[in-house]
């Protein structure tokens, strides 16, 4: 630990805190009118980091708290869409190799996930209401009557538990309250943008209240293929229902239903470069020139134009999620908090790409994937010894079940041309073959990349968890956490080279330490430690020193080729400090904070490969190790009620020290997903034309340096630096009607959430692109 402290200490930084407005106390017409608060007011941030309500200023947690205002004023509808203004973040829903457009693949701190295989863990979590969301597909979601958006930076796992190394995004919807209300709002936009958001809040008696919402979302792609669909639109529809019953003054039930489906294409994607002499594209031609059984691919085809495919292939995105949850919240008589949350989810995905962007077959993936959870938390808090002592205890369960069905298929009808050629490309005997190529050569089945992978996961989980904050004296105290973690998991593997007709793995199959083969189990117990000491100045300045260790489960490689290849992985560590100082300014006006980070990620679950008589060997093992180290800083100042600014800025470095056998990366590779620089400005400025009736202006940047997108760090891949410039202007009709006018992506920037370059091998580099410039216009009432 000594090692780390002088690292820190040199490095000056902040936890980032933005605007945010606890609304629980907040009548519903306030949600519009934000400048009737007072500067107290706006700047009081309430926040659940650490599972108790807690002021943000007064936390040693580096966090992002992003109010419902905060949202609407940076045109932010999803989280993909906000992560452009918040620090140290990066979310796509592609992944690498996905094609999906609800797949949540979040990184902080340059610790995140790949891709959405079930198979391998996520680096960063995911919560709803309290309530985990294990796997990515679903995570991007409409943010319409969300409260509150809180992203946590740095490991979290003392609290919230596995696989938040890199951290953790908690998101809280409105509860039901005792008024009865109504609210809604049409858009219109770009790309034939028709959106429909309801909600409405009913006082049913004096005990029990509810809450509904219903949201419509459809809009046409913009990149469109020349067979006349569209990649990159959206049709879907989500209604979620609450109902809260007040059973005693001290005991509390709520009931949470909801239910969503998309169907809409695939993620927009185009093809970048192309190279028609590449190893296998030559290969087929040669084999199919030969043998006459196909006609030889033509060359690609490009466009000048940035929204344009030849693609005739994959173009699919559906989901069907669901999900309910029963909390029950209770102040015992010695003034404890008692909270329990049981919530069951499930959903079915489908989503595919075809990433050649062109008729020939040469690259197309789908994936299919089910999943249902269960999860029942409990959890008490409370206070000690005239309040110095401040303690929360919980227990946590969770059980899932997976099933996830992957096809891919490179160079299409390749193996049929290795079939049809008289014999081995070498001349050898196809009775000893020692190259490719005949009818019934084995070595074809290698290049059969016509595949199917066919995974079914079992996952139970159990935690248990603790945390204690003491106060010293009037300006000491120090905090203690952990969380003991148990887990099974249990993985049944198919797959097939299709076209060959043969199974390459079948369930039975034998892994080391299973003399009868069968299911792939491993299980692990980790404890995951936090703690630190704090020093307040005031109730209105403070530095913490703090440090904690937190863990990524272990799993399984989801595409084996071979039983060899169809090994588990063990767990990823990352051991973190933290520097962090938080202060309020100027009457109350300015919020400053600053955080420093030193981070050692190891056993990273890196992918590797090897050359067998039967093909490529792919793989995953524990050969990675990192360094990251970073500073981040923000502010936020009122310092009217007409004028509200804020800003950010990060810096991270993240460097590989060990890659082991893994052939993705290198020592000098950038760590993908990880931009050296990331900063924001927010400017809202209130004109107050009439009392009732006011103008409202915002005026939002946000900035991101070079990111690698893959892996690999290829350059055709990557996206260059680049900042984005939102606008919005409001205007209250009347006390019950407002209208605005929106611009995202102001200046029409080219910016990609995702990039391949496969141009050696397969002959194309693929982009996957954020939309151009959109605009839009809202119409709101209050009934």
């Amino acid at each position: 630990m000594n090692n780390k402290l002088p690292s820190i200490a040199r490095l000056c930084a902040s936890c980032v805190l933005f605007s945010s407005i606890s609304w629980a106390d907040i009548q519903p017409d306030s949600d519009n009118d934000v400048f009737a608060l007072s500067i107290d007011e706006l700047m009081e941030v309430t926040v659940e980091a650490r599972k108790v309500k807690e002021n943000a200023l007064a936390i040693p947690v580096s966090i992002s708290v992003m109010s419902e205002q905060f949202l609407r004023e940076r045109n932010a509808n999803t989280l993909l869409e906000a992560a452009y203004f918040i620090p140290n973040i990066d979310i796509t829903t592609v992944g690498e190799n996905s094609g999906c457009t609800h797949c949540a693949n979040i990184t902080i701190r340059g610790i995140g996930q790949v891709d959405p295989l079930p198979t391998v863990d996520p680096s960063v979590g995911l919560y709803l209401d309290g309530v985990y969301y294990a796997r990515s597909p679903g995570g991007i979601f409409d943010l319409y009557d969300v409260r509150q958006v809180e992203v946590l930076r740095g490991p979290q796992g003392a609290i919230f538990g596995k696989n938040t190394i890199g951290g953790a995004v908690t998101i809280y919807t409105h509860d039901p309250i005792a008024d009865t209300f109504a609210d809604g709002e049409i858009t219109l936009g770009a790309f034939e943008r028709r959106d429909a958001r309801m909600r409405a809040n009913l006082e049913l008696s004096d005990s029990l209240s509810s809450r509904l919402t219903f949201t419509h979302l459809n809009r046409d792609g913009f990149v469109r293929r020349d067979n006349g669909e569209f990649e990159g639109g959206q049709d879907e529809w989500a209604v979620t229902a609450k109902f809260r019953y007040q059973i005693t003054p001290n005991l509390t039930a709520q009931l949470s239903l909801d239910q969503r489906r998309i169907n809409s294409g695939s993620a927009p994607s185009i093809l970048a470069a192309k190279n028609d002499q590449a190893d296998l594209l030559v290969l087929y031609n040669d084999l199919v020139t030969q043998s006459g059984v196909a006609d030889p691919y033509p060359p690609l085809q490009i466009f000048g134009s940035s929204h344009q495919s030849a693609s005739l292939g994959t173009n699919f995105n559906t989901l069907d999620q669901s999900g309910a949850l029963l909390s029950v919240e209770w102040q015992t008589p010695q003034q404890w908090q008692v909270k329990s949350l049981t919530a069951y989810r499930e959903f079915y995905a489908t989503y595919g790409r075809d990433f050649d962007n062109n008729p020939a077959v040469i690259g197309d993936t789908q994936d299919f994937q089910r999943q249902f959870q269960f999860s029942q938390e409990l959890n008490i808090s409370g206070s000690a010894l005239d309040d110095q002592l401040s303690w929360l205890v919980g227990l946590f369960h969770f059980d899932e079940h997976i099933n996830h069905l992957t096809d891919l298929v490179f160079i299409g009808g390749l193996y049929q041309a290795l079939e049809n050629v008289p014999g081995p490309l070498d001349g050898s005997p196809l009775s000893n073959p020692t190259s490719i190529g005949g009818p019934g050569n084995p070595l074809n089945i290698g290049l059969d990349i016509d595949s199917g992978f066919d995974n079914e996961v079992d996952i139970n989980s159990t935690a248990i968890y603790t945390h204690a904050k003491y106060a010293l004296t009037r300006h000491w105290s120090f905090h203690l956490g952990g969380r003991l973690t148990f887990e099974d998991k249990m993985q049944q593997v198919q797959s097939d080279a299709d076209n060959a007709g043969v199974i390459l793995i079948d369930r039975t199959l034998q892994t080391q330490g299973q003399k009868n083969g069968g299911p792939i189990e491993r299980s692990w117990r980790v404890f995951s430690p936090q703690g630190g000491i704090e020093y307040h100045f005031s109730d209105k300045h403070f530095v913490y020193l703090s440090a904690s260790r937190g863990f990524k489960s272990g799993g399984f490689n989801g595409i084996p080729n071979s039983p060899t290849s169809a090994q588990p992985f063990d767990p990823e560590y990352l051991t973190a400090y933290e520097l962090g100082y938080k202060t309020k300014l100027l009457a109350d006006t300015l919020q400053l904070s600053v955080a420093a980070f030193d981070m050692q990620h190891k056993a990273m679950q890196l992918r590797g490969g090897q050359s067998t008589e039967a093909g490529l060997e792919i793989f995953i093992d524990n050969v990675g190790e990192t360094s990251i180290r970073g500073i981040e800083a923000s502010f936020e100042a009122i310092p009217t009620h007409d004028w509200h600014l804020s800003g950010n800025l990060s810096y991270t470095d993240a460097q590989f020290d060990s890659v082991g056998t893994a052939t993705q990366v290198t020592t000098d590779s950038t760590v993908m997903r990880s931009p050296r620089w990331t900063a924001a400005l927010g400017l809202r400025y209130h004109w107050p034309i009439a009392q009732r009736h006011p103008v409202k202006l915002s005026l939002n940047w946000g900035f991101r340096s070079k990111t690698y997108n893959d892996v690999y760090n290829t350059e055709l891949g990557a996206q260059g630096s680049f900042a984005l410039l939102n606008a919005r202007i409001s205007h209250a009709i009347t006390a019950q009607m407002e209208v605005a006018l929106f611009v995202r992506n102001l200046t029409d920037k080219r910016v990609l959430i995702g990039g391949n370059d496969f141009t050696e091998v397969f002959g194309v580099a693929e982009h996957y692109l954020a939309p151009p410039r959109e605009w839009g216009v809202s119409l709101s009432y209050q009934f």
